[in-house]
C-alpha cells in the first residue's frame, strides 16, 4: 500500500470526519439546554443519586432530569346547564305593574300577535285593555288560541287562520285525526294569523236629529257638511310621542299619539259631522269622531274637554276639543286615527 498516494484522501475524510463531530455536539448541547426550561425556568441538572457517605460526584457522574411538565386537568361541574326545550304546555302569567305586551312577548320568546291572538277573550285585540293581575295565556309557539265553536271543523279553523290543516294536530292538542272538535275545545294553532280587531262606531242609519244614543255615540243629520278628501294636522306640534300606527311594540295600535299638553287645542282634521263626543270605555277616554262623509271617520282620544256636540257640522281646522291624558293613557297626548270604511289606515299617508 502506498501511504504517501493515499494520505491526502485519508486527510479530506478526517477533517469532514471532524466537521460532522463539531456538528453532533452543538446540536446536542442545544437541545438539552431547550429541554431543560418549561415555561421559562432554567435548566436543572440534580444528581442520579447521592449517598451520604460519598463525596460530590464528578461533572461525568451528574445525570441530567428535566422539570416536570405542567399538566392541566378538567375540574367537574357540579352544576350542570341545560339548552332550552320547547315548552309542551300552554301556561299563564299575572300582568305585573308597568308590563306591556311588548315587554311580555320578550320575555317568553313570541310576538306580540301571539300575545294578543292567545287572548282575544280578554284583551280584543285593545292595547288600553292590558292592566295589572290580568291573567294571560301564554303559548308554546307563535300562533293562536282558539276556542272551538259548534260546527266547526279543523279544515274551517285552519282556513280561518291561514294554515295548513295538518298543523293543528300537533303535540299541544289532544287531538287525533278523525275525531270530532267538540264545543269549548281549545287549539293551539301553530303560525296562525288573523286581522286585528278594532272598536268600531255603531251605526244608527235610520235615526235621524242630533240627539245621542247611548254613551257618546250620535244619530247623524240628514244634511251635514262634507270630508274635502284631505286632512291637516289635528294638533299645532307634529311630534310623535308614543306609539305609531301598528307600532312594531304594539301592532294592533290603529293610529298615531301626537305630543301636546293637558288643554291644548285639538282641531277638525277635515270637514265633516260628530258621530261620537263622550266619554269611551274601550280606553279612548273622553272620545270624538267627526263622520266625513266619504267613507272617511277620524278619531280624537283621550282629550280633556269636548267642545262640540252630536250631529254639529263642523269646518276643516275648527277646534274641537282640548288635548289629555283621559282613558287608559299614561300621559297627556291625542290618539288620533283616521279610518277608511270602518279601516284603520296610517295617518302619516294622509297628513302632509
Amino acid at each position: 500500500m502506498d501511504w504517501v498516494a493515499y494520505r491526502p484522501l485519508f486527510a479530506r475524510v478526517t477533517a469532514h470526519l471532524s466537521i460532522i463531530a463539531l456538528v453532533l455536539t452543538a446540536v446536542f448541547l442545544g437541545s438539552a439546554q431547550s429541554a431543560g426550561k418549561v415555561l421559562g425556568a432554567e435548566t436543572t441538572f440534580r444528581p442520579a443519586f447521592s449517598p451520604v457517605s460519598t463525596p460530590s460526584p464528578s461533572p461525568q457522574a451528574i445525570a441530567w432530569r428535566p422539570s416536570p411538565p405542567i399538566v392541566l386537568s378538567r375540574q367537574a361541574q357540579i352544576h350542570t346547564v341545560y339548552p332550552d326545550r320547547p315548552r309542551t304546555t300552554v301556561i299563564t302569567y299575572t300582568v305585573q305593574p308597568g308590563d306591556t305586551i311588548f315587554g311580555i312577548a320578550q320575555k317568553f320568546g313570541l310576538t306580540p300577535h301571539t300575545i294578543y291572538w292567545a287572548n282575544s277573550d280578554v284583551l280584543h285585540d285593545n292595547p288600553h285593555l292590558l292592566w295589572p293581575g290580568m291573567v294571560l295565556n301564554i303559548l308554546p309557539v307563535n300562533g293562536v288560541y282558539h276556542t272551538v265553536e259548534a260546527g266547526e271543523t279543523v279544515a274551517s279553523i285552519a282556513e280561518k287562520y291561514n294554515v295548513d290543516p295538518e298543523v293543528i294536530y300537533n303535540e299541544w292538542n289532544d287531538l287525533e285525526r278523525g275525531q270530532p272538535l267538540e264545543p269549548g275545545m281549545k287549539l293551539v294553532i301553530p303560525g296562525g294569523t288573523r286581522e286585528f280587531l278594532v272598536w268600531q262606531l255603531p251605526k244608527y242609519s235610520n235615526l235621524r236629529g242630533a240627539a245621542a244614543v247611548g254613551s257618546g255615540v250620535c244619530a247623524l243629520p240628514s244634511i251635514g257638511l262634507r270630508g274635502n278628501g284631505w286632512f291637516i294636522w289635528p294638533t299645532d306640534g307634529r311630534r310623535i310621542s308614543g306609539w305609531t300606527f301598528h307600532d312594531p311594540r304594539n301592532p294592533p295600535h290603529a293610529g298615531i299619539d301626537i305630543g301636546l299638553r293637558t288643554g291644548d287645542p285639538v282641531y277638525a282634521a277635515d270637514n265633516g259631522v260628530v258621530a261620537y263626543a263622550g266619554w269611551n270605555d274601550w280606553g279612548y277616554g273622553y272620545l270624538i269622531v267627526l263622520d266625513h262623509g266619504n267613507g272617511f271617520q277620524t278619531y280624537y282620544a283621550h282629550l280633556s274637554a269636548i267642545w262640540v256636540v252630536c250631529g254639529q257640522s263642523v269646518y276643516q281646522g275648527t277646534p274641537i276639543g282640548a288635548g289629555g291624558s283621559t282613558g287608559r293613557s299614561t300621559g297627556p297626548h291625542l290618539h288620533f286615527e283616521i279610518r277608511y270604511e270602518g279601516a284603520p289606515q296610517d295617518p302619516l299617508y294622509y297628513l302632509p
